[in-house]
């Protein structure tokens, strides 16, 4: 008895320690970490993609929280920056107007496209641009339209020259688009008399319809294609 007693007492003396250790609280029973779903922050960083899906990177809760813009405004999203020139009723989408702007041709020659089975729009720039870049050499021959595809990062196109309806909806917020480039010291638009912007719409062989920010409306002069205007590209947010 005494020998049983004497090696019961040592089996008991040896496992307590083990008995008595921490338990483990890593929350890793299953073979992952914290998150029980097998990556470290429960699927990517933002809730599907990167960015959103675009250029702009969506909004920054992934969707949640619903961000308004009023013509005027700076904007600054990802790789877009410029003003706000108009949104639409939902104040959350609209078109944007580049801070800076040049002067340059429409075109470096004489040519009627629309003959060759083109169709400019008055209101979708974006389309405009699209077909002139399909031309054979159209960023000599058409500086207007080169210079604001320029403001594109490579393999995009979301910077384009306007159509000239787009021009019109973007002269109803002059006043607000022109007081925020002045606080920015930048170039206001219709710097001067002679300051019939570019469209990108076609008029004729020889002409391309132009707008007139001083005016208030469609230029009637000034839209031979070789001349010299001022340019300012736009795109969607």
């Amino acid at each position: 008895m005494k020998r049983l007693s004497f090696l019961m007492l040592l089996v008991a003396t040896l496992t307590l320690p083990f008995a008595c250790s921490e338990p483990d609280n890593t929350g890793s029973g299953n073979g992952q970490e914290q998150e029980g779903n097998g990556n470290e922050d429960g699927g990517n960083e933002d809730g599907g993609n990167e960015d959103g899906g675009n250029e702009d990177g969506g909004n920054e809760e992934g969707g949640n929280e619903v961000v308004t813009y009023k013509p005027g405004e700076y904007y600054k999203k990802g790789l877009a920056e410029g003003i706000v020139a108009t949104v639409d009723e939902s104040g959350e989408h609209g078109l944007l107007i580049s801070i800076d702007e040049t002067v340059a041709q429409w075109s470096t020659e004489h040519k009627m496209l629309t003959v060759m089975g083109g169709e400019f729009s008055m209101e979708d720039g974006a389309w405009n641009c699209k077909y002139i870049r399909e031309q054979e050499n159209w960023e000599e021959l058409y500086p207007a339209f080169a210079w604001c595809h320029a403001k594109n990062a490579p393999g995009l196109s979301s910077w384009y020259l306007p159509a000239i309806f787009e021009l019109e909806y973007i002269s109803y917020n002059f006043e607000a688009i022109n007081t925020t480039l002045k606080e920015m010291g930048e170039t206001p638009l219709a710097n001067g008399v002679n300051d019939s912007y570019w469209s990108s719409t076609e008029l004729g062989v020889q002409g391309a319809y132009a707008f007139s920010f001083y005016e208030g409306e469609i230029a009637s002069y000034d839209n031979n294609k070789l001349d010299r205007h001022p340019v300012r590209a736009v795109r969607k947010f």
